[in-house]
């Protein structure tokens, strides 16, 4: 239910981040606690972050940023990676502060399974 809850509350709060400044990409779904999911290429049961592009064209996520706290919303940039027309890209949310375009990215920070804020932020913030 917690979980359900952090998705739900972060749903609503990329919707309107995404009508404020007109953004192409939306978190789509988030995993916090994996314990028996997706492994990263650590062979590790990291949580995760899915961004989807619902656009008809490709969009760079360079200047972009992931964040966890609303004090700092430049906490993990982007490096210069792009998803493609309605499609969809893993961020795992590790700790591993990995920003290297082509190998799997991880975040600086790790989701909180008991609910927390969490934004996608463009480059103009």
């Amino acid at each position: 239910m917690r979980i359900l809850f952090a998705w739900l509350a972060t749903a609503l709060v990329c919707s309107g981040l995404s009508q404020q400044v007109g953004a192409q990409v939306v978190l789509n779904e988030i995993h916090a606690r994996n314990a028996t999911g997706l492994t990263d290429e650590d062979g590790e049961f990291s949580d995760w972050i899915e961004l989807h592009n619902p656009g008809p064209g490709s969009l760079n996520l360079s200047g972009w940023y992931l964040t966890d706290d609303s004090a700092n919303l430049m906490k993990w940039k982007f490096p210069s990676a792009s998803i493609a027309a309605r499609g969809y890209l893993l961020v795992f949310a590790s700790s591993k502060n990995r920003a290297v375009v082509g190998k799997p990215l991880h975040t600086n920070f790790q989701l909180d399974g008991d609910g927390e804020y969490l934004a996608l932020v463009r480059s103009d913030g």
